[in-house]
């Protein structure tokens, strides 16, 4: 195999999140990072202003910026991603999502975790709600901006939601499907030519699952957690991606035909692990239009009739 060029490569899938990505390049460029590293902005149609963000720290560089678009056509961060690892030159390709702003450390810590190869090291996102929360500070140096988000009080949805998602990992660490501890957010795996999104996800989810799934049991790959590697997550309003918070009719259809698209990968997985989610759809009948509800109770619902009822109007309308 050839040797790659650098020690590492950060590929940033962004979609028109202008602030919060000035906020990542800053703070890459000021990383205590003793190796070689390039960063990449996979740009998934976002407009001109992206890259005009991306243009004003060009020249004042001395790390190699890389930026590439590809055509608004829906949510494709698998093509996006992509399109960074066609590009890059690092032994070790980081994929950080747009609206997660990188700890001054980062980077050391994703290299130092990869004591062997073939390993898929993720990180920890701090939920600091909305980009809005941190303006009056963009002005300060980005060493002082950091600090800033590490003691940044956020409300008790978001501490919630965070602590959560970091016990889950780590259950899932010590469960039979492990990969589900890694989303593609904030990970770092060593580059292979098997190291390759699925391009046919288009719409939100689940194409980091069927890239760690695949990685994990089909190519040996060994997932771990860290939850001392952080990234700050700053939402941009009008960017938000997840179907279960800002999910239309339409992104609803995408992601059931990307779940069960998944499912035809992976049959061998229980419809517990695929189609969690499925509850949290209801039909409205008089418009034959989906949406999003409240998780209903446990064992309040059949998600295997939820799961059928679901195949068979895809089949139908989708």
């Amino acid at each position: 195999m050839k040797e790659r060029e650098l020690d590492l490569s950060v590929i940033v899938v962004v979609y028109n999140q202008y602030e919060s990505l000035k906020l990542i390049l800053r703070s890459l460029l000021a990383q205590d990072f003793s190796g070689s590293y390039e960063i990449i902005v996979a740009d998934d149609g976002s407009s001109q202003r992206i890259f005009q963000t991306c243009k004003d720290e060009f020249d004042k560089s001395l790390i190699p910026i890389k930026y590439v678009w590809q055509q608004n056509c829906h949510f494709r961060a698998a093509a996006a991603r992509n399109n960074g690892i066609n590009l890059s030159k690092g032994r070790i390709l980081l994929f950080l999502d747009g609206d997660l702003v990188p700890a001054l450390d980062t980077l050391q810590k994703h290299i130092e975790a990869h004591t062997s190869s073939k390993m898929m090291v993720a990180g920890n996102r701090k939920w600091r709600g909305e980009i809005s929360n941190v303006k009056k500070f963009l002005n300060k140096p980005i060493e002082e901006i950091v600090k800033i988000l590490e003691t940044l009080p956020v409300d008790e949805k978001s501490k919630r939601r965070e602590e959560t998602e970091r016990k889950r990992r780590k259950q899932w660490l010590k469960s039979p499907y492990s990969w589900r501890a890694c989303f593609s957010g904030n990970v770092s795996v060593e580059w292979s030519p098997e190291v390759r999104f699925d391009e046919n996800f288009v719409g939100w989810g689940p194409e980091d699952w069927e890239f760690n799934h695949r990685l994990c049991t089909r190519h040996g790959y060994i997932p771990i957690y860290r939850d001392d590697i952080t990234t700050y997550h700053l939402e941009t309003p009008g960017a938000i991606g997840n179907v279960f918070r800002a999910g239309t009719h339409e992104e609803i259809v995408m992601y059931m035909k990307n779940t069960f698209y998944f499912f035809g990968k992976c049959p061998e997985l229980p419809i517990e692990e695929v189609f969690f989610g499925f509850p949290r759809f209801t039909l409205d009948k008089s418009t034959n239009r989906w949406r999003v509800i409240p998780r209903p109770a446990p064992g309040s619902y059949d998600l295997k009739k939820i799961v059928e009822n679901a195949r068979w109007w895809l089949a139908k309308y989708g």
